[in-house]
């Protein structure tokens, strides 16, 4: 009898902690309903507000309704339907993610993964913008989009805050993340926190360097870190030309320097962080960059506004809209909205291809006429020249025969 005890004893126990950490958990859940979204007939609960909350997890991707995003952004870019292993995404259906613990990711496993079954291979939805808000980032070189590139570095009460130069831009500078995807580019993945800028820094005596934060990358105990490193993702400036409006102009051309700038030589300073129950985005030493540039650098006031047709800049307040998004307590994935305009990475991807062939065509025609404008200008230098010597000769037979006319004046 002992034995048998013995023998059942771990198992009772084993039942017993799951039975209490799946109370807890589901009693967690369901302090968090608040209330049920209007016209919703499926009986799935849809939380308040969580832009006043910090946290975020790969969970967000797919149970936030970020429609505000897709009738923002879809009329300036496309979105594109891409799976979140592409991403760098490795998000298993049902888990908590983002370090909630061993017994509650094992437990979500255990009990809800059914509800997600379907999930194996997990859709998101990716902005990839639209031509119009492409720059040239040198001379020569045919246009595409950087994020973080078109528009000045402000420094404010928040930390350094990216002013970007369209209200798109504006939209993705303080929200989501951004990847560099090798066929489609840069896209951006919706995020429900705000930010001044969601990047990490980098810098040595004389530059600054900056590169979106990753997808995946959230706050954790009150600040970003990014693990990773990729030198391509990188802007880099010289600290005098920081916080020149425009940064995109000054920024640092490999091609066109010998001397390459080592990224991973640089120091990483603080970036994304919480302080004061706010969300800030320290940055570089705004007492460095005021001696390097010469200029006394005001700080700007954050003024959060409740409509999005009072944001805008006053020269010493910059009003920004934080909306409002719902999500949803549930797994049924027709009760969160997803872009009404929709294209698949295969599509997107064949239309990223014929526009860079596009480009390089007409990188090549302009080379090509680049060439013969030069020869063409050299032909005409050497011509030039040929007539100066011409001239030159002539000039010197003429003083030549006025000479010998004088020589024969002074004989008579």
């Amino acid at each position: 009898m002992n034995n048998l005890i013995r023998n059942i004893a771990p198992g009772v126990i084993l039942i017993f902690t799951l039975i209490f950490l799946f109370v807890s958990c589901s009693k967690k859940s369901d302090d968090t309903k608040t209330k049920t979204s209007s016209g919703d007939t499926s009986g799935v609960s849809v939380s308040a507000d969580t832009s006043t909350t910090f946290k975020e997890t790969n969970e967000d991707l797919l149970t936030t309704d970020f429609d505000y995003f897709y009738k923002e952004l879809s009329s300036h870019g496309e979105w594109v339907e891409v799976n979140a292993k592409d991403l760098g995404l490795d998000i298993k259906s049902g888990t908590g993610f983002n370090g909630e613990g061993i017994f509650y990711d094992f437990f979500t496993d255990l009990f809800v993964k059914k509800a997600y079954a379907e999930d194996v291979d997990v859709s998101l939805f990716v902005w990839q913008p639209g031509a119009a808000l492409s720059i040239s980032l040198g001379d020569n070189q045919p246009k595409e989009y950087v994020p973080y590139n078109n528009g000045q570095w402000m420094y404010t009460d928040d930390g350094w805050y990216f002013k970007a130069a369209t209200p798109q831009e504006e939209l993705t500078s303080h929200y989501g993340r951004w990847t560099l995807d090798p066929n489609l580019g840069w896209v951006w993945l919706p995020g429900r926190v705000w930010s001044p800028a969601w990047v990490e820094w980098r810098e040595d005596a004389n530059y600054i360097g900056w590169a979106p934060v990753p997808p995946g990358v959230y706050i954790v105990n009150d600040a970003i870190n990014v693990s990773s490193f990729n030198e391509n993702r990188f802007t880099i400036v010289e600290k005098k030309q920081f916080i020149e409006p425009s940064v995109y102009k000054y920024r640092y051309q490999y091609v066109e320097n010998k001397n390459k700038i080592m990224i991973k030589e640089m120091i990483k300073t603080d970036g994304v962080m919480i302080k004061n129950k706010t969300v800030i985005n320290k940055g570089p030493d705004v007492t460095v960059i005021e001696k390097v540039t010469g200029k006394k650098i005001e700080q700007v006031k954050i003024k959060r506004v409740g409509k999005k047709d009072e944001t805008g800049f006053s020269g010493s307040t910059i009003s920004v809209f934080t909306p409002e998004f719902k999500k949803v307590q549930g797994v049924k994935k027709e009760s969160v909205s997803k872009p009404q305009k929709l294209v698949s990475y295969k599509d997107a991807k064949k239309i990223t291809k014929e526009e860079k062939g596009e480009l390089k065509e007409q990188e090549k025609q302009q080379k090509k006429e680049e060439k013969e404008l030069k020869k063409e200008e050299k032909k005409g230098e050497k011509e030039m020249k040929k007539e100066e010597k011409k001239e030159e000769k002539d000039k010197g037979k003429e003083k030549k025969d006025d000479g010998n006319k004088d020589k024969g004046k002074g004989k008579k």
